[in-house]
């Protein structure tokens, strides 16, 4: 489905097989914008996803070329300035005295030789705002991850996404 939908959209010639490195980039320079849910179907459908869609539609990729992997969710920290910010987002980090804790997701790939961290949060055109963007993907080797991690958590596949990321934005 994803390589259909890349060919309609020209990025990439149709029949073009999909390994591991062009669906990382395909993935990855998607908008980073919310799709209607995060099933791999809607991200690939509206072309568009967060952190958490990503990686769903990557995990399920990376599965079927034989690359098996969780999806990690970590809580991460970031400390605003309320009097640089207008109102009503102001009021909000004032209560929190500034900080805004967020989960975001990762993956982490099971390779015979050990673990590979794979972040496919940022598309490419993102790096002149300072966001964290990995340019390619070389299996068997860390990606970047977007955020720093505080806790992280290994998602569970029958859990709702929603549901386990709201219980870990409860614990925080």
């Amino acid at each position: 489905m994803l390589q259909e939908e890349a060919a309609a959209r020209d990025l990439i010639a149709p029949n073009t097989p999909i390994d591991a490195a062009t669906a990382f980039a395909l993935v990855r320079d998607m908008p980073y914008m919310r799709a209607s849910s995060r099933r791999p179907e809607a991200i690939i459908r509206e072309w568009r996803g967060t952190c958490s869609g990503k990686h769903y539609l990557l995990k399920e990729i990376f599965a079927e070329l034989a690359l098996p992997a969780r999806v990690i969710a970590c809580t991460t920290e970031v400390r605003l300035d309320p009097a640089t910010m207008p109102e009503p987002l102001r009021s909000l980090l004032e209560a929190s005295n500034g900080r805004f804790v967020d989960v975001h997701n990762y993956l982490i790939l099971s390779l015979p030789d050990g673990d590979m961290v794979v972040d496919a949060t940022w598309p490419l055109n993102t790096r002149p705002f300072g966001l964290t963007v990995n340019d390619e993907f070389v299996l068997g080797q860390d990606q970047q991850i977007a955020y720093t991690p505080q806790k992280q958590w290994v998602v569970p596949e029958s859990d709702d996404p929603q549901a386990f990321k709201e219980s870990l934005l409860r614990q925080e």
